[in-house]
C-alpha cells in the first residue's frame, strides 16, 4: 500500500452522453481507492450539457465518500468544461490535489495511486500519464503520430499526455494562467507547469468505439498549437524563409509554404473563434452543482 498522508483529492473527470462507461470508471475508482491509504478522494463530474441524464448506482460504492455534479449551460467539449472545473476550484481554500481524467476507461484508475505519490512529492509540478500506446486504427495512430511531429515542430514540445494528470491544487492558477487550457488542457500544462513524466498503456474504452476521426485529430492538433500561436509563428517564419533561401521558388516549395501560412491562418481563426477574457466568463457558464 502507498503510505500517503490524509489529504483531500478530487477527481474531476468530464462527461457528454457516457453514463454507462462513467458508472463502470466509478465503481473501478471506489475498488482501486482502497489501496489509497488515509486518503479522502470525491469526484466531480463535469457534465458537459449531456442530453442524456446522468443516472449513478451510488448504492455500490464503498469508498467514494462524496460525488458532485457540475452542470455547465451549454455544451462547450472537453477541454473548456475542464477549464470551467478548475476555475470552480480556484475557489477552494484548503490545500488539496486533483486528478482530472476521462470517463471512457481509457485512463487507468489503478495509475492514480501511483501519480498521487509523486505528486505529493513535488507538488510545484503536475505529473502527467503519458502514452506507451494506443488502442486506435493503424489510420488513427499514424495520425496522431504526424500531429506529434508537427506540434513538436512548431513548438518545441513533445505532448505525448492528454487529460489524465495528478497535482497539487497550488498549480491551478499556473494551469489556468493566460487562459491556455481552454484551448487545449496538456498544452495548457506544459506551457505553463513544470511536468513529471509517467508512462502507462492506454486502456481500450469501456464501451462504443473512439470518436476521434480525422476532422477531429486536425481540430485538436490546431487547438493545441493554438496554445503556442506566438512561437509557432516565430517558428513558421524561419521555415518559410530557409526554405526559400534554400530552394527558391519552386513548386513544392510553394506547396510547402502555403500549408505553413494556412496552418497559422487556421491557428489564429480557432483562438479568434474561441476566445475567453476572463474567468468570470468561466463561472458564467457554470450552471448548477449538486451533491449526489
Amino acid at each position: 500500500k502507498f503510505k500517503l498522508s490524509k489529504k483531500r483529492h478530487i477527481i474531476l473527470i468530464p462527461v457528454y452522453n457516457d453514463n454507462k462507461s462513467l458508472n463502470k470508471l466509478l465503481q473501478n475508482i471506489d475498488t482501486h481507492l482502497q489501496i489509497i491509504v488515509d486518503f479522502e478522494t470525491e469526484i466531480i463530474i463535469l457534465d458537459d450539457k449531456s442530453t442524456d441524464e446522468i443516472v449513478l448506482e451510488s448504492q455500490k460504492f464503498r469508498n467514494l465518500k462524496k460525488i458532485g455534479i457540475l452542470r455547465v449551460k451549454e455544451n462547450i467539449g472537453s477541454q473548456k468544461v475542464i477549464a470551467v472545473g478548475l476555475n470552480y476550484l480556484r475557489n477552494v481554500k484548503e490545500n488539496f490535489f486533483v486528478t482530472v481524467m476521462d470517463s471512457d476507461g481509457e485512463d487507468n484508475p489503478t495509475e492514480i495511486a501511483r501519480m498521487l505519490e509523486l505528486a505529493l512529492q513535488n507538488t510545484d509540478s503536475v505529473i502527467t500519464s503519458n502514452r506507451k500506446s494506443r488502442n486506435d486504427s493503424i489510420f488513427i495512430k499514424i495520425l496522431y503520430r504526424i500531429h506529434l511531429l508537427i506540434t513538436f515542430l512548431f513548438s518545441f514540445k513533445w505532448i505525448t499526455f492528454g487529460n489524465f494528470s495528478s497535482f497539487s491544487s497550488k498549480n491551478i492558477e499556473k494551469i489556468l494562467n493566460d487562459n491556455s487550457a481552454w484551448f487545449a488542457f496538456s498544452s495548457s500544462v506544459i506551457k505553463n507547469c513544470k511536468i513529471k513524466r509517467l508512462y502507462a498503456k492506454r486502456e481500450k474504452r469501456y464501451f462504443d468505439k473512439s470518436k476521434l476521426g480525422l476532422l477531429k485529430l486536425i481540430e485538436h492538433s490546431i487547438r493545441v498549437n493554438a496554445v503556442f500561436s506566438n512561437r509557432v509563428s516565430l517558428i513558421s517564419i524561419f521555415y518559410i524563409t530557409v526554405i526559400y533561401l534554400i530552394f527558391a521558388v519552386k513548386s513544392f516549395t510553394f506547396l510547402i509554404i502555403l500549408s505553413i501560412i494556412l496552418f497559422n491562418i487556421l491557428i489564429y481563426l480557432i483562438k479568434f473563434i474561441h476566445s475567453i477574457k476572463s474567468f468570470e466568463d468561466y463561472s458564467n457558464l457554470i450552471d448548477s452543482y449538486q451533491i449526489v
